[in-house]
């Protein structure tokens, strides 16, 4: 939430300060009428907006808290997993395969996706608790932005222990047949899909890490 407020706030206030003098000049101009319930909804929606941006993440955090209980659904039928690339800061291509060994937890993202800023802290505190040679968490940004972008993103909310990936050609999603994103899958050791979750979750839950704890000692 504090992230929010500094990315919003000083630029809403820069636009709050600047815009009773572009209301000014704007009245003055010939040929239009600004009356007084125009002027009104123009500082109101604005307001509206960003009070709405600003909450919303509670009400997120609230459903995302309630949802601490890992329930996998099942692969979807016609998904095409091994069709999928993506690249990494340096332009290197990779696919699931390339993981084979290990047991990972994808998470398919974008900047703009504001479930994906609440649930990714907790993504990264289970890398950091439980990530080891045999299980990894992947983040892959879906989204046509530049790599820079996506760093700056991930830096913002102090992510420090995630291995960050793009696809550019955002095609991922209909790849996958995923309804929207968040989507995060698990995939065994040989890179089939477990299982996966659409929606924003809380991963450094016991739920989870109970979870993939079984899962490492089925496979081992």
């Amino acid at each position: 939430m504090m992230v929010l407020r500094q990315n919003v706030l000083p630029k809403f206030c820069f636009f709050w300060f600047f815009l009773p003098y572009f209301l000014l000049s704007y009245k003055n101009t010939p040929g239009i009428k600004m009356n007084k319930s125009k002027i009104i909804l123009i500082f109101l929606i604005p307001l509206l907006l960003v009070c709405i941006y600003m909450i919303l993440p509670y009400f997120i955090n609230l459903s995302f808290q309630e949802k601490s209980k890992v329930i996998f659904s099942p692969p979807i039928e016609g998904s095409k997993l091994a069709k999928i690339t993506f690249i990494n800061r340096e332009n290197k291509e990779f696919m699931f395969s390339d993981f084979s060994g290990k047991i990972l937890l994808v998470n398919f993202w974008a900047t703009w996706c504001l479930p994906c800023r609440v649930e990714m802290p907790s993504l990264d505190r289970l890398q950091s608790d439980i990530g080891d040679e045999e299980f990894q968490v992947i983040i892959v940004a879906v989204e046509r932005t530049s790599f820079d972008k996506i760093d700056n993103f991930v830096n913002s909310i102090n992510v420090k222990y995630l291995e960050s990936f793009h696809d550019p050609k955002t095609i991922s999603g209909f790849l996958l047949k995923a309804k929207g994103l968040p989507t995060t899958l698990l995939l065994d050791r040989n890179g089939n899909e477990i299982g996966r979750v659409e929606g924003p979750l809380e991963w450094d839950s016991q739920s989870v890490k109970n979870t993939i704890t079984k899962l490492k000692n089925v496979d081992d």
